[in-house]
């Protein structure tokens, strides 16, 4: 993330100090302002690894010197890769896929780009991954991972920071789509040169990306897009426009998913999560209710930016709900963008029965 002075009289910022969220999230901002460091922009694929970033790679766009903390290791397990503990399933996008992939890092006028890609030839979908508040790609290691094992390529960018109004982010979330895709795809020496399937595109986000993401898909990308799926997204206004996602969700025309963690916070406020875009929602639209689930478990603790600013904390054991997070978006895409109708209209095929059997989660559809 860049670096900056934090000022709460910022025109940025309005009315900060008369809202609890926005001052929430502002604590947040600062403690992770210092700790996160510069932007990720180190590349070099690893084929079974979304977090080894490795050396700079020959054919991508120059680096910059600073090198960013690796991510966990990805390579299959439902815990995003990390101890393989906690398997949630069954169900076969509890694990990697078959297909191999590539980290990279790509670095253009300033702005880095984390894509995660099978190596094979061929065409592949795609999914525009956009992290929370101040939040990295790297917390969001394992969701590209499986994804990518899967065949479908995932983008991510560092989220830009408490200075960066969400109108911002929705904008650069739309070029990704519009710009940024097309021209990688047609690039020589781009990581995905020829391997985009610029017809199946998918979004997704977690809290402020949730928000964001969405309002792309109803706004610049509305007809352009095949899904939108939200990590406990969160729909307030604090960082620079008064517009709400759940006014106009009921026109994005898109089947939608999302996972809603059961414990609002500080960083979740009850009154703009989940629940008020699912009753803004039509069908198709699937709620998964993370039970005892907090905000920020839905994010890699070992790279999460100052998430324990975000109270109260969840109940729930972290690793199953990041297992079950990342196979429930997994899934979700599998049957919008590669047409695996077995992942059912409520995740039936995704081990849903389980999941709710175990008290984990609760699932509403229309």
């Amino acid at each position: 993330m860049q670096r900056a002075q934090l000022r709460t009289s910022s025109p940025l910022l309005p009315g900060v100090r008369r809202r609890p969220y926005a001052l929430a999230v502002l604590a947040l901002a600062l403690a992770a302002v210092g700790a996160c460091g510069e932007d990720t922009v180190t590349i070099g694929p690893n084929e079974n690894d979304a977090g080894s970033l490795g050396t700079p790679s020959a054919t991508s766009p120059s680096p910059s010197s600073s090198t960013p903390p690796p991510p966990p290791s990805t390579d299959g397990g439902a815990d995003a890769g990390r101890d393989g503990s906690a398997t949630t399933g069954p169900s076969k996008y509890d694990t990697n896929g078959t297909h191999a992939f590539a980290s990279t890092v790509v670095t253009e006028g300033g702005t880095s780009t984390v894509v995660v890609a099978p190596t094979a030839p061929g065409k592949y979908p795609v999914v525009s991954l956009s992290p929370g508040l101040q939040q990295p790609a790297t917390a969001y290691a394992g969701y590209a991972a499986r994804l990518a094992s899967h065949g479908i390529i995932t983008v991510m960018r560092n989220d830009g920071g408490v200075l960066t109004g969400t109108a911002a982010v929705e904008s650069a979330i739309t070029g990704i789509v519009t710009t940024w895709l097309p021209a990688e795809n047609a690039r020589a020496g781009s990581p995905i040169q020829g391997k985009v399937d610029l017809t199946k595109v998918g979004l997704a986000g977690h809290s402020r990306g949730g928000k964001a993401s969405l309002l792309a898909a109803e706004n610049g990308l509305k007809g352009k897009i095949a899904g939108w799926f939200g990590l406990d997204p969160v729909d307030a206004t604090a960082f620079g426009d008064n517009v709400k996602a759940r006014d106009k969700l009921a026109t994005v025309g898109v089947p939608i998913a999302m996972i809603g963690a059961e414990v609002a916070s500080s960083c979740s406020p009850a009154a703009d999560t989940f629940a008020a875009l699912y009753a803004a929602s039509v069908s198709p639209s699937v709620l998964v209710k993370g039970k005892g689930a907090g905000h920020t478990q839905l994010e890699d603790p070992a790279t999460c930016a100052a998430c324990g600013l975000c109270t109260p904390a969840g109940t729930a054991d972290g690793k199953v709900v990041l297992a079950y997070a990342i196979r429930y978006l997994t899934a979700f895409f599998a049957r919008e963008l590669l047409g695996d109708t077995s992942v059912g209209p409520s995740f039936a095929g995704a081990g849903a029965a389980s999941d709710i059997s175990l008290g984990r989660v609760e699932i509403t559809a229309k």
